[in-house]
């Protein structure tokens, strides 16, 4: 039986930290630096992928790197409820990159990649077809200044003042 995503250990939490900072380190390094033998890593490695505490392992570019296309949010306002009816078919558009439920005046904000603003329209009026959805208001990405996932440790440091 695989454990829950909410019960890792300490050197689950630690593999995680020293991938998110680099998702690339070779298995032998993140073996040496939570000090347990290479195949112990690579046999917990493999639980936090197949549980899905790890969806993925990526890399992020920016600059003339990042392929062209335009980035946005799309805030979505469901009509009526539940949400969770609709929010399976929102996910799983090909243009989504994440899909949040949120609270307040929007239900659903998609961030979203699109070849460009045509594709990024015809987007917008696709999901407006959608049973269920009321409003779709489109924030084009204009330039991002900062997009880094933050530790744990940064992140509770923030929270406290103590950063």
């Amino acid at each position: 039986m695989e454990r829950k995503k909410a019960d890792l250990d300490g050197v689950d939490r630690h593999l995680i930290e020293l991938l998110r900072g680099d998702s690339r380190q070779p298995v032998l390094a993140l073996a040496r630096a939570v000090g347990l033998s290479r195949s112990a890593v690579q046999d917990r490695l493999a639980r936090l992928k197949r549980s899905g505490t790890i969806k993925r392992f990526t890399i992020d570019t920016i600059g003339p790197v990042e392929a062209a296309g335009a980035r946005a949010f799309l805030l979505v306002r469901i009509d009526g409820r539940p949400c969770a009816r609709i929010i399976p078919s929102l996910a799983g558009l090909p243009e989504v990159e994440s899909c949040d439920h949120v609270s307040g005046p929007m239900d659903v904000i998609l961030t979203v990649k699109a070849a460009d603003l045509a594709a990024l329209a015809a987007l917008r009026e696709h999901i407006l077809t959608m049973p269920g959805i009321a409003t779709v208001t489109v924030a084009p990405v204009l330039k991002s200044h900062l997009d880094q996932p933050k530790s744990s440790a940064e992140m509770a440091a923030t929270a406290t003042g103590t950063a």
